[in-house]
Order: C-alpha cells, then sequence, then structure tokens
C-alpha cells in the first residue's frame, strides 16, 4: 500500500507542511501521529530539535522522498528502528536488521543489574546467549577492555549483525561467534565469569495477539518461550552450575509476570548464591541474577 500523492505535499514544502501531512498519515498508529512524524523527520536530519529550531526550512527533495518512504511504512506498522536502520542502547548506537530482535530500552536493565552485583570487579570471559544484534556481549566489552566475549545464536542473520556491530563499536577482535544449540555447542569444560542473556519469554499463544509491529516484523524465535514462555529458563537452570567459574555472574530478562517462576525452589541452584530479582523503571520484574560462590 502506498500513500496518496494527492495528500503529498508540493515540492519546495517547508519542513512544518512535510510534518502536518505525515502526521495525518500516521494518526492511526497508537504512539500518535504527530509524535512520529516528529521523531522520523528527527532521525531523517540527525537532528532532535529540528521539528522545533528548523520548521520553517525547505525539505530538500531527497530528504523530502526519503521522508515520504519513511512515513509510508510506518503508516503499515513497519517497527520505527527497522525503518531508520539503528536503535539506541546505553548511549550507543546498533544497527538492526529484519530477522533480528529490536534492543528494547528494557534490556538496559541486563546491564545496570550486572555492573552493580559485579561491584567493579572486570569479568574476563563473557558469554551471550542468543545474541540477536549483539548488544549485550559488546556493551560489555566495551565496559571490561580486557574481556572476551563469546555470542552464541541459532539463526545465521543474528551472528552476521553481531559481528559488524562488534567491528562498528571497536570490539571485533575480542568477539567470537558460535551458531548452533548452545546447550550441544558448548564444551562442559569450558567456564565462564559472565553468563547473560535476553531469550524468548512470550507464551505462544499470547504472540498473535501482540502489536503488528512485531507479530509481523520481529522473528518468532526471537519471542517465542514455549506454551508458558518458560521454556528457555528451564533448559538455562540445568546447565548454568556447569558454565560459571567461582565469582562468576549470570543475568537473564525476564517477561514482567514471570518473576514467580524465580522465587520457587527450582531457581535456586546448588552452588550458587541468588536468585536475586531486579525490577524496572515500571515496577515489574525484568532481571534474574545469580552468582557461584
Amino acid at each position: 500500500m502506498s500513500l496518496p500523492v494527492k495528500s503529498l505535499p508540493a515540492p519546495g514544502s517547508r519542513i512544518s507542511q512535510w510534518m502536518r501531512w505525515a502526521s495525518e498519515v500516521l494518526e492511526e498508529i497508537p504512539e500518535g501521529g504527530e509524535k512520529e512524524a516528529r521523531l522520523l523527520l528527527s532521525e531523517l536530519l540527525s537532528d532532535p530539535l529540528a521539528p522545533w529550531t528548523r520548521e520553517r526550512e525547505v525539505l530538500p527533495a531527497t530528504l523530502s522522498e526519503r521522508y515520504q518512504e519513511w512515513v509510508d511504512r510506518r503508516s503499515q506498522r513497519e517497527p520505527f528502528h527497522l525503518i531508520t536502520g539503528s536503535v539506541p542502547f546505553m548511549d550507543a548506537r546498533f544497527e538492526v536488521v529484519p530477522g533480528v530482535l529490536l534492543p528494547r530500552p528494557e534490556t538496559e536493565f541486563v546491564v545496570e543489574s550486572v555492573l552493580d552485583l559485579l561491584d567493579c570487579r572486570a569479568p574476563s570471559f563473557i558469554l551471550d546467549l542468543g545474541c540477536g544484534s549483539g548488544i549485550l556481549g559488546i556493551t560489555f566489552l566495551k565496559k571490561f577492555l580486557q574481556a572476551r566475549c563469546l555470542s552464541v545464536d541459532l539463526m545465521e542473520t543474528p551472528l552476521f549483525l553481531t559481528a559488524k556491530n562488534a567491528l562498528l563499536h571497536g570490539v571485533n577482535d575480542r568477539m567470537h561467534l558460535l551458531r548452533g544449540d548452545w546447550t550441544e555447542m558448548i564444551r562442559p569444560s569450558r567456564r565462564f565469569d559472565l553468563v547473560v542473556s535476553n531469550p524468548p519469554y512470550i507464551p505462544s499463544e499470547v504472540i498473535p495477539g501482540l502489536a503488528p509491529e512485531i507479530v509481523f516484523h520481529e522473528p518468532r524465535e526471537a519471542l517465542d518461550g514455549g506454551p508458558d514462555g518458560l521454556m528457555f529458563y528451564r533448559r538455562f537452570l540445568e546447565s548454568l552450575p556447569g558454565l560459571l567459574n567461582f565469582g562468576g555472574v549470570a543475568a537473564v530478562e525476564i517477561g514482567g509476570d514471570q518473576g514467580w517462576f524465580f522465587r520457587t525452589r527450582e531457581s535456586c541452584l546448588p552452588g550458587l548464591s541468588g536468585p536475586w530479582i531486579h525490577q524496572d523503571v515500571s515496577g515489574l520484574d525484568r532481571v534474574v541474577l545469580w552468582m557461584k560462590g
């Protein structure tokens, strides 16, 4: 579906006119057409203040064509960050592509919770399970300059994107990639100082009712946590004690209504302290941590 040509501003129109048009086209977007129009325009011009400080400027033809394309794609509920091609995370930007889970702000709590628990201790060997775009492994490599990271994913596209983002952030020489099922690919003798994961945790039956941006544009394998959303965690808990070095830390992101599972005896593991459950700014359970020893 393309936008009606007759509704487009004329060539040589000002930024304010293009934003007014975009707001009308995007009025059905839940986030609000005016907000979406501003965000797209800000990204287009690489200037977050442009909607307010440059509204009287004429939008050049090349940029107006791209803006029209972006608004068209957003009106069809393609995710904002897939349209722009990047996403902010922990004061940095990471490239994103179709076929890989889009990073969410909630995942920043994984990083913050780990740093609090490590308390200035620096891990040497990091394991990122289901690496996606690589945001967790790369962020920790930038924090810990002597560390090395093994990033694992079942699919080729996430590993390709992780490699690209690692190169963009200058940590590619300390990033190692592995494709496959981590429970089969990692040697039993291999131990890590930090294990992190943002796994699939949405119950299968919930996924069809999610927003179109998720259902039609994000990979189901990165979302689907099985009938109750806990499939990954049960496998993870079986292997976790053998993955950590003494003093090592593990952290996983969870769904906001899944904290109950980690308050059961099943999540209390031999030789590990925890689990500790941290909440996000909305007061929802979001990160679970353990420490060996």
